[in-house]
């Protein structure tokens, strides 16, 4: 059995939010103050029998409208069957089962309440303030009257009034690992610290029967008295005792030295030491980040203890959970990964953790889940509360959704996992246009940063992939799964065309296919409509922009035919572009610096196709210039587009940081630019959407 879903009403930010989870491993991911410690606490309001918090008046949802009554706080979570189940299991939650045909399910309800002979003064007291509607009133009121209220659990249906049964509430185990843990305190201090504890759990954890462990444990009083025998001896107890002698108080007894030292003394005096090249340093002196794997990994031992019936007998926990904040703490990236793994390793070989719940900002943890595990929260906002997304259902159920989840999952890295945790996603087609597109960015004073905006590269054919992420999807019940995000999908034009009696398209120029109503213009195009046809628009793109037609959050925008072409065009003969160009490409720059005359090595670049049609542009100066300096240019870097990125990007950061007056101008296309502005939420007329 597991948690299968939970409903949390009017507390803290959620007004009526539901969540729901998988056995295993869930992993919570969402920005700051988007719930997500919250809900772990609500879920402690039922599991958490040891240190359940009394309530206070921030608890309560702050967004209540209705003044009229008493404020409530109503946590609901259900308890599913699955495969793993054992006829114990169905005996625990036998009196809170709300469907008895299998998959059974099963409920318990905490509920903190005004109790109901208070009600009447509450809103007697409500009645006499000037204002019904004033909501500071109505909390100072509500805070009056906290002492009254109570708290209760219930289980099965909540209609039937029935609490729960505190023996069988107990037999979850919660064991939550706070965000802001001291591990060292945890670890080493106190009376009874966690290493000392762990340690008496694994004492002859090997042992086979109880005859091995008497034996074991008289060999230790043998040991041990034979330790106190040897310190008694060399201790000069009469040194200390002098004044009980010299004035006869030997009728009062005579004083001695006896003990035995036991294993629980011992445990205390056993320090842990971490051994490295050679050395042997106290745990206490070792990293936050070591520390905190070896705290995980006793919690988690813990929770087999917990659990084991042979230890523990009738006190055995039957569900231990497992809830942890942020493991990430102090962990190198590569361990966050390692660590993940780990923990879902082991729910899958073991029944120590029946669920583990984890909140996470790490993209490395992300990358190491399952997407049906990843959980994702954005914060309320003025118009709507929490809302919550489940990736790994969004893809549609036929061969090609399920093609598309393997194809996300295989690379949801580090990098492109930053797309959930992303206020905004602008997805691109490479390495190029993901160096750029924050430099585009800075130059519309929008820095992507700000705006919480990951650029993403996952190439033009894949794009489809992960968009139903988003929300590209037919059905309307998988888009309600869908992450509440903008996304600009930015793309190549690549203009194609098809000859009668060639097989494939080939790609081409766009002023190519700008001559289609000027036959006459070119005689290599004497015949275009009988010849040739052409495709403006690569496939890919009018295939996006079918599969979101109704998806108002995806954008799809597209250039004339690469990125380095369209920037060309817009940035004919640019300072900042020739410098960025590798080597400095000698016969660009000369054709910059006299554009009419002729550039033998330039021109032999290109086929006669491309030469015809740049000869065909004469009447219109201005697009020849552009476009031919734009073939040219692309020419040049085409087999080294990431490295001229990277060039370019240096170049556009250092005219960016140059004073005014020495600051070169830049044009950024018109697709890139509304590709940004959608993403940051802004229009086209910069006013916020």
């Amino acid at each position: 059995m597991y948690v299968s879903d939970i409903r949390i009403q009017n507390y803290r930010c959620f007004n009526d939010v539901s969540v729901k989870f998988k056995s295993g491993v869930n992993v919570i991911i969402g920005e700051n103050n988007a719930g997500k410690t919250a809900l772990l606490k609500a879920m402690g309001l039922l599991f958490d029998r040891n240190s359940r918090p009394r309530m206070q008046v921030y608890d309560f949802y702050q967004g209540i409208e209705d003044f009229s009554e008493p404020p409530s706080i109503t946590v609901t979570v259900t308890i599913a069957s699955d495969q793993h189940d054992t006829i114990v299991d169905k005996a625990l939650v036998a009196t809170w089962l709300t469907k008895l045909e299998s998959p059974w399910e099963a409920r318990l309800t905490y509920q903190f309440f005004l109790t109901e002979e208070a009600i009447p003064e509450f809103k007697k007291a409500m009645g006499m303030t000037s204002e019904l509607s004033d909501r500071d009133n109505f909390w100072s009121i509500v805070q009056r009257y906290l002492p009254k209220y109570v708290s209760r659990i219930y289980g099965g249906t909540l209609d039937a009034q029935i609490k729960a049964e505190p023996e069988f509430l107990n037999k979850f185990d919660y064991q939550f690992i706070d965000a802001i843990r001291d591990v060292e305190s945890e670890l080493f201090s106190g009376s009874n610290p966690m290493l000392k504890a762990m340690l008496q759990q694994v004492l002859d954890i090997d042992a086979s029967d109880d005859a091995i462990l008497v034996q074991k444990e008289i060999q230790f009083r043998g040991l041990a008295q034979q330790l106190t025998a040897s310190l008694v001896n060399r201790i000069h107890l009469s040194t200390l005792l002098e004044l009980v002698d010299k004035i006869g108080a030997e009728d009062g007894g005579t004083p001695n030295l006896r003990g035995t030292v036991t294993e629980n003394d011992l445990m205390t005096a056993i320090k842990l030491f971490i051994e490295r090249e050679g050395l042997n340093l106290p745990a206490n002196y070792n990293g936050l980040g070591y520390n905190n794997l070896i705290y995980i990994s006793l919690v988690l031992s813990s929770l087999k203890f917990k659990s084991s019936v042979a230890r523990r007998g009738p006190n055995a926990a039957l569900f231990p959970m497992l809830l942890i904040e942020e493991p990430e703490a102090h962990l190198h990236p590569s361990l966050q990964y390692k660590l993940l793994k780990y923990i879902r390793g082991r729910v899958e070989r073991t029944n120590d953790s029946r669920q583990v719940f984890i909140t996470t900002h790490s993209t490395h943890i992300t990358a190491a889940s399952e997407l049906d595990s990843i959980i994702c929260m954005c914060a309320p906002q003025k118009d709507r509360g929490v809302r919550i997304s489940y990736p790994g259902q969004v893809f549609p159920d036929n061969p090609q959704g399920k093609a598309s989840k393997k194809y996300v999952e295989r690379y949801l890295d580090a990098t492109k996992s930053n797309m959930l945790f992303a206020k905004g996603v602008i997805f691109v087609e490479g390495i190029a246009e993901q160096l750029l597109i924050p430099c585009f960015a800075e130059y519309l004073n929008l820095p992507i940063e700000e705006k919480h905006v990951a650029v993403i590269a996952v190439g033009g054919s894949t794009f489809k992939h992960f968009l139903p992420l988003f929300g590209a999807a037919r059905s309307q019940d998988k888009r309600s799964y869908a992450l509440d995000r903008l996304v600009s999908c930015l793309l190549d034009g690549d203009p194609m065309l098809k000859k009668r009696n060639e097989k494939q398209r080939r790609i081409c120029w766009p002023y190519q296919i700008d001559l289609t109503d000027k036959p006459n213009r070119c005689y290599a195009f004497s015949s275009v409509s009988d010849q040739t046809q052409y495709f403006p628009i690569s496939s890919i793109v009018k295939n996006l922009e079918m599969a979101c037609t109704d998806c108002a959050n995806i954008k799809i925008y597209h250039g004339t035919k690469t990125l380095e072409y369209d920037l060309a065009v817009v940035n004919v003969c640019s300072p900042i572009l020739l410098d960025a160009v590798l080597n400095n490409n000698e016969y660009l720059l000369k054709y910059s610096q006299d554009p009419t005359s002729h550039h033998t090595e330039l021109v032999n670049m290109l086929d006669d196709e491309t030469k015809s049609a740049l000869v065909a542009l004469n009447e219109d100066t201005d697009a020849k210039s552009r476009a031919t300096f734009a073939t040219y240019y692309l020419k040049c870097i085409e087999t080294s587009k990431g490295e001229h990125a990277f060039d370019l990007a240096h170049k556009l950061k250092q005219n960016l940081e140059a004073v005014s007056e020495d600051r070169k101008p830049f044009e950024i296309p018109t697709h890139i630019r509304q590709a940004i502005l959608w993403v940051a939420g802004i229009d086209l007329n910069g006013v916020d959407l």
